[in-house]
């Protein structure tokens, strides 16, 4: 395996680029792929439940990895410590499983509901454990490593998971059965690999260093967290209305299905990154005619893809999903439709983001995603009451909508900055 994975070799940059989509693509498609099996082979009732489950986890284990990998992939110097990062990261996984306890309780959930939220918040957990070792290897520029751990982490769980719903047919069961293999695999390749980088160290940890980190990263974790929020509002506001008895069994994995392509929207974002990185270039350089060139080019290219998108995807689009998840949704078609504008808006929101990252501005991104999560907040019960999938359709839509709008105020207003570096 030393051989094959090159460990003590400088991986060329084919290999970190290709592995990197690749460990990307899978965890994107996780939840997709994961839905599509419990639809396929149990009734709705745990299609509900699992979709539910898996919102609360993607909320939660934010408060997992507290967005420090950011940080941590970028600590060249290591300023800290991967002891401190690991035990770090441990404390907060410890945080999130109380939350995790603390949800099911707060909203009342039966027996059942709770124990698949929890053990779909202990899977979400060994992803944020499987990250900070990934964060490692990205800090000794072998990102391709990373990129092989999600890639194989994540198909080998999808085929567990999978194969025990087909033998046991038990939503529970299999749950259990995906924590095993996920925490599994975290210590025969992530744990393994990570002794020939740096080696952890039993209780040698500080307190001090530990804090110190968690403060620097708590901006970045505050803007995740409320992102996320924005992103599930609609199916928290679903389930609230389900638990009271006013909507009926499917309606949570109806809106999830016609969720999916916003989500594989965003994955076009694993194509642009490479391009802010190479405008950060520019101005490091103070190339700054071939930053504004850059960066016309990227917006144009999004206009053009997203018009492709919306355009072939409002035909196409829910055809496709009744044929994959064995359903119908035809009655949904204008609600697919809004879905994808706000998956577009939130894609365009996301590069003005990242532009004001590389113009050094990301500390103005909380006014943006603040804008987006209260009216998200605001608008999702209200309007999922009145008008169900239609309503948390068009509750995303504005939310994304508002998150742009402030994005483009902030960046119109910061766009020319640059020049202030002449």
């Amino acid at each position: 395996m030393i051989k094959l994975l090159k460990i003590g070799q400088k991986a060329s940059q084919k290999e970190v680029f290709a592995w990197n989509i690749l460990g990307s693509l899978a965890s994107a498609a996780m939840s997709t792929l994961l839905l599509l099996s419990v639809a396929r082979l149990l009734d709705i009732y745990n299609a509900d439940v699992f979709s539910i489950a898996y919102a609360v986890g993607n909320l939660l284990v934010t408060v997992a990895t507290f967005q420090v990998r950011d940080f941590q992939a970028t600590d060249i110097k290591e300023k800290y410590s991967f002891n401190n990062y690991f035990y770090a990261r441990v404390l907060t996984i410890i945080v999130m499983i109380v939350v995790a306890l603390g949800y099911v309780v707060l909203h009342g959930y039966d027996f059942y509901k709770s124990l698949c939220v929890i053990l779909i918040c202990f899977y979400r957990s060994s992803d944020a454990l499987s990250d900070v070792f990934q964060g490692m290897f990205q800090q000794h520029e072998r990102l391709d490593i990373a990129g092989k751990s999600l890639f194989f982490r994540n198909g080998f769980i999808f085929v567990g998971f999978t194969i025990a719903l087909i033998i046991t047919h038990e939503l529970l069961l299999s749950l259990i059965i995906m924590n095993v293999l996920s925490f599994a695999f975290v210590f025969v390749f992530d744990f393994w690999l990570s002794r020939y980088f740096s080696k952890i160290k039993v209780f040698h940890f500080s307190f001090k260093q530990i804090k110190s980190l968690l403060i620097e990263s708590s901006p970045l974790f505050i803007n995740a967290f409320m992102l996320v929020s924005i992103y599930n509002q609609p199916k928290y506001a679903l389930d609230n209305l389900f638990e009271r008895g006013l909507l009926e069994v499917g309606v949570q994995t109806d809106f999830n299905i016609l969720f999916m392509p916003v989500f594989a929207m965003n994955l076009t974002m694993i194509f642009f990154r490479p391009m802010m990185t190479q405008m950060a270039i520019f101005l490091e350089r103070k190339e700054f005619e071939s930053f504004v060139h850059y960066r016309r080019k990227l917006l144009q290219s999004l206009v053009v893809i997203s018009s492709l998108i919306l355009a072939v995807v409002s035909v196409i689009g829910v055809p496709i999903l009744n044929i994959v998840y064995s359903t119908n949704l035809n009655r949904y078609l204008f609600a697919f439709i809004i879905l994808i504008a706000g998956g577009i808006a939130s894609t365009f929101a996301t590069v003005c983001d990242n532009i004001l990252t590389v113009l050094r501005k990301q500390k103005l991104l909380v006014i943006s995603f603040a804008s987006g999560f209260c009216v998200s907040y605001l608008s999702a019960n209200p309007l999922v009451e009145h008008y169900g999938i239609y309503g948390a359709s068009i509750s995303f839509t504005l939310s994304m909508l508002t998150w742009l709008l402030v994005s483009l105020i902030i960046y119109f207003s910061a766009k020319d900055s640059y020049k202030e570096k002449k």
